[in-house]
């Protein structure tokens, strides 16, 4: 899968946007999203609908992919999942409190689909099993909550203080609201405030990324 991988995303960077070469390969690349182990799963009813736009995403964003050491397949995972957090985190945002239902579908450690009800039935354990998974989801939903409020917020502006020279406007906490956030694009921001793409991008990677991670780990959730 790791070589399947790297081939896909390879030949979709090298293709002419569009074409039909480098369609057949995303979408050959978003079959594969789906076997990839280690995808960010949730038992919330329109997880389906999160995980879509994810694929969406990916497909619209797939040439901003940079694989990092030790292989293609795990960092391209960390990459999924990073967005994939935030749109399952948006399912819960207007829910006051976290619910399962009996008949409600679910995947098992196998990733076969079954249901609550099926796993009491099989297991005596899984009422302990599936309360603890209740609170660990609940947990990262505050978690990804308390995140998003203090990108917005900046109360130690450690974000707003670093921004490309000369260029006050394009600072950590903006980018941070208008591309995670808002998801916009960062070809249109840097139309926008006249800078070029790759200054912007260059200095989102190399110094936003970085401080968004060191605020994360505050609160226990990997962007």
């Amino acid at each position: 899968m790791e070589e399947q991988l790297r081939d896909l995303i390879t030949q979709i960077s090298e293709s002419q946007n569009p074409s039909p070469e480098r369609q057949k390969a995303l979408n050959r690349l978003l079959i594969l999203i789906q076997q990839l182990p280690g995808l960010y799963k949730s038992s919330h009813q329109n997880y389906p609908e999160a995980f879509n736009r994810t694929l969406e995403w990916a497909s619209k964003n797939i040439q901003n992919f940079n694989p990092r050491p030790p292989s293609w397949e795990k960092s391209f995972v960390i990459w999924i999942n990073g967005y994939l957090k935030w749109r399952v985190r948006d399912l819960y945002t207007s829910e006051n409190k976290y619910e399962e239902s009996i008949d409600k579908p679910i995947n098992d450690d196998e990733g076969q689909s079954t249901t609550l009800g099926e796993k009491l039935a099989a297991n005596p354990l899984s009422l302990l099993e599936i309360k603890i998974a209740e609170l660990q989801e609940a947990k990262r939903q505050r978690q990804g909550l308390a995140v998003q409020e203090y990108i917005q917020t900046d109360p130690e502006s450690k974000l707003q203080t670093s921004h490309p020279r000369k260029h006050p406007e394009c600072n950590c906490h903006i980018l941070a609201i208008r591309l995670l956030l808002e998801e916009q694009k960062i070809s249109n921001i840097s139309r926008e405030v006249n800078i070029s793409n790759q200054t912007l991008y260059s200095h989102w990677k190399r110094k936003c990324l970085p401080l968004l991670q060191e605020i994360s780990s505050k609160f226990g959730e990997q962007l």
